[in-house]
């Protein structure tokens, strides 16, 4: 059994997708500890393997990908645990918000009916009555102002910040101990972003459930706050305190990531933009996956692979150039 103070320990987490005709590596060991009431961001472009990195620890892929590495709970290996028992984790312990609100309900039921059966698959209200009791406190609980309408509601009948507030509702209602937020607020305007980047702000404050966070966002990273950890070609290139990542860079693709956002104090069309295209899914380069991008590489960048290594208190990266002074302009 999970006790409810267990961290999360991830350690050399690999994630490869198999086909018939190939095998695509797509997450390259990644490790990070994520205790109760932390929170852990991973950031990074699109095809990074952020997504593909917290959908592995819930084993989302099935016979589709091959995972390796250790995915821990209290001391519990989640890898190896018969799906029987995952599919009772999932949803009880760990929960997910998905992306796409619209695509994660079932369009021909009732936001309710969806809830009252998470609460009752997980044993955690089974009587009809209660259960419907407890699906609208949980609408409410999320700030959804009329919880009766809405649970009897279809999701199309919903905003999308509605449908959001309800899919946290829904992840939310068996007290899991990891809440995996998969690119909450994209597909919302800036305003409901910030809502419900405050509303799992106050549910982890009120429930002391730990959250990592997916995002391409450095605005939402800064503003949720915790530890970051940037993420490059299936690898994390760097990791430490949010304010401190994001103010003193230790890796020249946080440092390209923090110049190509617009500031007050720069003028337009001076904003600076990484050279290149990130590497193909599975098209990783020799040397450090960064290397041909980066303008302080050197030779030997192209032929050694960096680990992730401490560079300072509570702070790692995976560039020896930046860190030693080394660096060629």
């Amino acid at each position: 059994m999970i006790t409810e103070h267990a961290p999360l320990d991830v350690g050399d987490l690999t994630t490869t997708f198999v086909s018939r005709r190939r095998r695509t590596p797509v997450v390259r060991g990644v490790s990070f500890t994520l205790a109760r009431g932390q929170t852990m961001m991973l950031l990074g472009e699109s095809g990074s393997g952020k997504s593909v990195t917290a959908r592995s620890i819930l084993r989302l892929y099935g016979s589709s990908a091959d995972i390796g590495g250790t995915v821990r709970m209290n001391g519990v290996e989640l890898l190896s645990l018969p799906e029987s028992e995952m599919r009772s984790l999932r949803g009880g312990q760990v929960a997910l918000v998905p992306q796409d609100p619209t695509g994660a309900l079932d369009p021909l039921r009732r936001i309710g009916s969806q809830l009252t059966e998470v609460l009752a698959v997980h044993g955690v209200e089974r009587v009809t009555s209660a259960a419907r009791r407890r699906a609208e406190e949980l609408l409410a609980m999320v700030g959804i102002p009329d919880p009766k309408r809405v649970a009897a509601s279809y999701p199309h009948e919903l905003s999308g910040g509605m449908r959001q507030r309800a899919v946290i509702a829904i992840a939310v209602s068996c007290d899991p101990q990891v809440l995996i937020a998969d690119e909450p607020t994209t597909a919302l305007d800036v305003t409901v972003q910030a809502q419900i980047l405050e509303l799992i702000a106050e549910l982890q404050a009120r429930m002391g459930t730990a959250v990592l966070m997916v995002t391409h966002d450095v605005g939402v990273a800064a503003d949720f706050g915790g530890r970051i950890g940037v993420m490059y070609a299936g690898r994390l290139v760097e990791e430490g305190p949010a304010k401190e990542v994001l103010s003193d860079p230790k890796h020249p693709y946080t440092e390209g990531l923090l110049d190509s956002l617009p500031r007050p104090d720069v003028e337009r069309g001076a904003l600076r933009s990484i050279v290149g295209s990130p590497p193909g899914v599975g098209e990783f380069p020799a040397g450090c996956a960064f290397a041909p991008r980066c303008p302080r590489a050197l030779p030997s960048c192209h032929r050694e692979d960096p680990p992730l290594v401490p560079v300072a208190p509570d702070r790692s990266a995976a560039c020896p150039v930046v860190n030693s002074g080394e660096a060629v302009t």
